[in-house]
């Protein structure tokens, strides 16, 4: 497991899950935790992967409200995704070209203080197979 991934794994644990809402807000997945003011969303919030191809290939922009006003950084499971940072408060959203085969978490955190402010998960969802009929007399079967 990268270091990535083990910190944010030890953030998603220490997160407490009852301050996260998720609702579904004009084709965007948005999370907030509504003691800190942050937003943090994501377009589009899934991808269904087509049948000849298995990963996923798409643009993804994640938009974020911050009312402390500070610097944040954008933490992501994503393995070509190193931390990013703002260099200001002033910027707001982030776009990304993405490959991915699994869901993607994104999550979003003070650049001073190091705590979670909010996080979404970007879900890729994998084609379904055609169904093969099948056939129910044994080929044998005269009948």
């Amino acid at each position: 497991m990268s270091v990535l991934n083990q910190v944010l794994v030890t953030l998603f644990r220490l997160f407490p899950f009852g301050m996260l809402t998720l609702s579904l807000m004009s084709g965007f997945v948005v999370a907030a935790e509504e003691d800190l003011g942050a937003v943090l969303t994501i377009s589009p919030e899934f991808c269904i992967t087509s049948a000849d191809k298995d990963a996923c290939e798409l643009t993804l922009e994640l938009k974020w409200e911050n009312k402390l006003l500070r610097p944040i950084c954008i933490l992501s499971d994503y393995k070509e995704m190193a931390k990013w940072c703002a260099e200001s408060a002033d910027t707001h959203s982030l776009t990304l070209e993405i490959s991915a085969t699994d869901d993607i978490q994104f999550v979003m955190i003070d650049k001073e203080t190091h705590q979670t402010l909010a996080g979404v998960k970007l879900k890729v969802i994998p084609a379904a197979e055609p169904k093969v009929r099948r056939r129910y007399r044994n080929p044998w079967s005269l009948f």
